[in-house]
């Protein structure tokens, strides 16, 4: 890359769609991918392509006045030892795929790389919890499997709302950048 120069945005197409929720095995599949970053530049990350993608604090997408927000460098996520900061966890529907873009600031053109380590992982639907109603999949048109999973998941479910099981959750949905004026 060219000083003050850009670089997408692209799409790593080496990476396969995951299956989304199966409402008959309640099983889903998803990606968790974390990457290292060589080079002395700015990475953009949108998921999906039109929400832009970045921890906490939410701050504005970058434009061409205003580059130094939104965006991974090398010290928050090394090459060779990648940290969760640039943890992103993918899921059907609306979430197979990773758009990147690239910013270099420095005054010297550079080919900056990315390590990345991508967990595909296979989930079982315990089931829902809305306004403290709880519910475990149901198979439509198989009652003896629905009433297995109820059996197999409902005190887990139960624990997990109450908070007696330790669980990490994971956000699955990009946050949004507000236009705002720094």
């Amino acid at each position: 890359m060219e000083p003050d120069g850009e670089w997408g945005p692209a799409v790593d197409e080496n990476f396969m769609p995951t299956i989304g929720y199966d409402p008959d095995t309640t099983l889903n599949q998803i990606w968790q991918t974390i990457f290292g970053i060589d080079g002395q530049v700015y990475i953009y990350v949108e998921i999906p392509t039109d929400i832009h993608r970045h921890g906490l604090p939410k701050v504005p997408k970058p434009r061409r006045e205003l580059r130094t927000v939104s965006h991974f460098e090398e010290y928050l996520s090394p090459f060779y030892e990648p940290s969760f900061l640039t943890e992103h966890i993918l899921m059907k529907p609306g979430f197979d795929r990773i758009n990147l873009s690239a910013y270099n600031p420095q005054p010297i053109a550079m080919t900056p790389s990315l390590n990345w380590i991508v967990a595909k992982l296979q989930t079982e639907r315990v089931g829902t919890e809305e306004y403290g109603v709880l519910r475990t999949p149901v198979i439509e048109g198989d009652t003896d499997k629905t009433e297995r999973i109820r059996q197999k998941w409902e005190e887990t479910l139960d624990k997990l709302y109450r908070h007696q099981i330790p669980c990490r959750p994971l956000t699955l949905m990009p946050v949004r950048a507000p236009e705002t004026e720094q």
